[in-house]
């Protein structure tokens, strides 16, 4: 495992002014976590925070921190823990160091770094799919893998990958469980094939509240020859009006329609 030298200066003030003032001046906001002393706020060059991080090992780089206090120099072997990155420029903002020794097993993330073209793809026009990227695996601070490289030619059309399905390693233990998938070779998506066009002239549908079918030629020119009887008053046709008129005349000494009863109509 690469390891490489950083060095760090304590970090008087704490808040986010501060924390503004030391990205201000080229340096990366960082806390120093250990199981033998208390969080300890720290300041890194950026430039060189970033050069150990392009290393090959990655941010499982181990790192020998000289941390500057009081005129005096402590060394310590840490490893990042945490990075925080800004979503835009994607610089780094803070990063989280843990104390580590070389001598006891830790837990890391490895990356996964599938090799060879399956047989699913190759022959099956098949597509390989990869579900998982990092692998946590338990190890001695020195035997951390750069990555952990996986066969997949032997994926047939349908098939997958397993983390049980790794081959077992000497110094190295992996934590991941056994039943996630690591890759699998899945058959193309189909196209969906159109819907056939409608018919040129399609059915006119059934009106509701259909016209009766015209009546024949010769019964309709009947009714259209037929001349219409003119209304011509009668010599009795005024009788009916009379009669109610004296009705309604001798209305007023029964019972008046729609007055009070008992009373009548004064004359002058």
């Amino acid at each position: 495992m690469e390891r490489v030298s950083l060095t760090a200066v304590l970090r008087p003030e704490t808040g986010k002014n501060a924390v503004k003032r030391v990205r201000k001046a080229g340096l990366v906001p960082a806390v120093l976590y250990g199981r033998n002393h208390a969080p300890m706020p720290l300041a890194i060059d950026r430039r060189a925070l970033v050069s150990a991080l392009h290393t090959e090992a990655g941010r499982n780089v181990v790192i020998e921190l000289q941390v500057k206090r009081d005129g005096n120099e402590a060394s310590d072997t840490v490893m990042i823990a945490e990075i925080q990155h800004d979503y835009i420029q994607r610089q780094v903002l803070h990063v989280d160091l843990h104390h580590i020794s070389l001598t006891e097993k830790i837990e890391v993330p490895v990356p996964i770094l599938l090799t060879g073209v399956p047989e699913g793809v190759a022959d099956g026009g098949g597509i390989l799919e990869q579900h998982l990227r990092e692998l946590v695996v338990r190890c001695l601070p020195t035997a951390i893998p750069e990555h952990v490289t996986v066969n997949v030619q032997g994926l047939r059309l349908g098939a997958s990958l397993h983390v049980r399905d790794l081959p077992p390693a000497t110094d190295v233990e992996v934590v991941t469980p056994p039943e996630e998938v690591i890759a699998a070779v899945v058959a193309p998506k189909e196209e969906e094939v159109a819907a056939p066009a409608a018919a040129a002239t399609p059915a006119e549908p059934e009106l509701v509240g259909k016209e009766a079918a015209p009546a024949p030629e010769g019964e309709a020119g009947a009714q259209a020859k037929a001349p219409k009887a003119e209304a011509k008053p009668s010599a009795g046709a005024s009788a009916p009006e009379t009669q109610g008129s004296s009705a309604r005349a001798g209305g007023a000494a029964g019972k008046p329609r729609g007055d009070k009863p008992g009373k009548t109509e004064k004359k002058e």
